[in-house]
């Protein structure tokens, strides 16, 4: 197995990078947004463009590392090989303890780990591989609008993946945006609306939308405007240069 079978998100927009962790800038104000903060660093905070991938792990009781994960395999044999398989961790952890998970260390270490060997008290946890042996942990992910007139807002993980949402997806697909966000609005939890679509959305859109909704319960979600009043405040909330634990 090699790290590019192992379920991931694309995302395209800013990084800066730190030493052990890195803030991703999304929309249309995400370029001047990261250009300000990487100036202001004195030099220890890297700024680059593109598309990168997302990578999810799951935190293990006995390692000092997380599993990235490819797949599951449930007690009954049925194989989950999509991000919805978060979903299916958060409804079966308890019943099912001895699922396998099936993925690999940041080490390419390819261990035997069942959910019972996960410590599912912690939320998951999501990484860019920045170069090759190098992870950093994605810490927060900017949503920069240049619409957005107030103070940059923290959002709760349901609004940030939502957010996100609508500013990643082509201009085809904002009604379903929208329809997500009004269901919530409702009252509904994105897990149980994002189940009740499944069956008739494609996949490749469901996989986005699920991507998105783990990363926002992984790291920080923020709303700003395209510049940053306060950079410092950036560093303090995203912790870019957090000491490694492995």
């Amino acid at each position: 197995m090699q790290f590019t079978d192992l379920l991931s998100l694309p995302v395209t927009g800013e990084m800066v990078a730190g030493r052990t962790a890195c803030l991703l800038a999304i929309g249309d104000g995400a370029n001047p947004c990261a250009a300000q903060l990487a100036a202001t660093s004195a030099g220890d905070l890297a700024h680059s463009s593109g598309e990168m991938s997302v990578y999810f792990g799951l935190p293990v009781l006995t390692l000092p590392y997380p599993i990235l994960v490819n797949s599951l395999m449930s007690e009954r044999n049925t194989r989950f090989d999509q991000l919805s398989l978060f979903g299916w961790l958060e409804d079966n952890a308890i019943l099912e303890p001895r699922a396998e998970i099936v993925g690999l260390t940041p080490l390419a270490e390819d261990p035997v780990l069942f959910v019972r060997d996960l410590d599912l008290d912690r939320p998951p946890e999501c990484y860019v591989m920045a170069r090759p042996a190098r992870w950093l942990r994605v810490a927060g992910v900017v949503i920069a609008r240049r619409d957005h007139a107030g103070a940059p807002a923290m959002l709760n993980p349901a609004d940030g993946a939502l957010s996100a949402l609508e500013v990643s997806l082509p201009a085809s697909l904002q009604p379903l945006a929208a329809s997500l966000r009004a269901e919530v609005a409702s009252g509904g939890e994105l897990r149980l609306v994002l189940r009740a679509r499944r069956r008739g959305t494609d996949p490749a859109i469901m996989a986005l939308c699920d991507g998105w909704r783990v990363l926002a319960r992984a790291a920080r979600f923020m709303l700003s405007g395209p510049a940053w009043d306060a950079p410092e405040q950036a560093r303090r909330l995203f912790r870019l240069d957090a000491p490694r634990r492995w």
